[in-house]
């Protein structure tokens, strides 16, 4: 009986290890028609806890419109700006994604089945480490000035468009991922705090990057919003980071 048993929890593991990873139950990828650059989401968000990408899905539907397949190779791999490298189209040419899978898939499951929505532009890549320029997240003289979350209970970082982040319960590394995306570059947490808090954070969009970057309004830039409402400040470093390279990879996604 124990050498039944133990035979039984070694093809148990086995089978774990040779598992097939989760795929969406339909799903279509079409060159997309909208006439201009902006991405549609359904539901989508960042988490607050670690600010990756959340995948946008309502009742098990995935859809979004307009995204280039760079943007879709970031959110499956959970890659922030600059971390991707490849032929220019990745960030030009944009598709329309709609996708149906189970309600209760998980983030972690729904990045795989992203994955394997990559995989149909037969994307051959490689890793390479490369110094390249972040912005570290430290703290502002003064201090910092986020609210102290009240419990336990975590909710996604929210993006409002045009140039907003909504954050409850969210880490100082939640934080620093979610402030990659619209600051341009991977954005490390340098400030030393523990924690979780509540945040509203507002800027102007930018028209030159970087911290010197012209703003569409005259409002604050993402640089100014953060030392001036979270108490932050992001500063500019370089630091060695692993990429993929993308070697090769077909416009045309093989039929759905």
């Amino acid at each position: 009986m124990r050498t039944a048993t133990i035979t039984f929890i070694a093809m148990m593991v086995v089978g774990s290890l040779n598992a097939a990873p989760p795929i969406f139950d339909v799903a279509s990828v079409k060159l997309s028609k909208a006439p201009d650059a902006a991405v549609f989401f359904s539901g989508g968000m960042m988490d607050s806890a670690n600010g990756k990408f959340r995948v946008p899905s309502i009742g098990g539907n995935v859809n979004i419109g307009n995204w280039t397949l760079g943007g879709l190779i970031a959110a499956a791999w959970d890659l922030g700006p600059g971390q991707l490298s490849g032929p220019a189209w990745l960030s030009t040419d944009r598709y329309d994604i709609a996708a149906k899978t189970s309600p209760q898939a998980t983030q972690a499951e729904l990045r795989l089945m992203l994955q394997s929505l990559a995989d149909r532009f037969r994307l051959a890549t490689h890793r390479e480490t490369k110094e390249l320029a972040v912005y570290a997240l430290v703290v502002a003289k003064g201090g910092v000035k986020l609210r102290a979350s009240k419990g336990d209970q975590q909710s996604p970082v929210l993006f409002a468009p045009p140039s907003r982040l909504i954050g409850q319960g969210s880490t100082m590394q939640g934080l620093a991922n979610a402030l990659g995306r619209p600051a341009g570059r991977k954005v490390v947490d340098q400030t030393g705090v523990a924690g979780t808090f509540d945040f509203s954070l507002v800027w102007s969009p930018d028209v030159g990057a970087g911290p010197g970057g012209q703003t569409v309004d005259n409002g604050p830039s993402i640089f100014t919003a953060v030392q001036e409402q979270l108490g932050l400040r992001l500063e500019p470093q370089k630091s060695q980071v692993e990429i993929p390279v993308v070697d090769h990879a077909e416009k045309i996604p093989v039929a759905n």
